[in-house]
């Protein structure tokens, strides 16, 4: 691997770390404003939507399952 992918590699990495961990943040936040408003929390509407359309939930899972797989169990080639 060049030093040029290398850094390519590297830089695509953060930016996909800090586009996850704003995303978590995000997510907190909105849990957070709602736990002060006295609402739902996000646990709750998700479950309470998941109950409602379970097959969109399981579609959902399956893709998410597969995109996990797929980063996880694809082959590496070392140089």
């Amino acid at each position: 691997m060049s030093t040029a992918d290398a850094e390519a590699l590297a830089t695509g990495t953060r930016l996909l770390v800090l586009v996850v961990f704003g995303m978590l943040l995000g997510l907190a936040a909105f849990d957070l404003y709602w736990e002060l408003r006295k609402r739902h929390s996000l646990g709750h509407r998700l479950r309470s939507w998941s109950r409602r359309y379970p097959l969109y939930s399981l579609a959902l899972l399956a893709l998410f399952g597969a995109l996990v797989s797929h980063f996880f169990w694809q082959e590496f080639r070392a140089p």
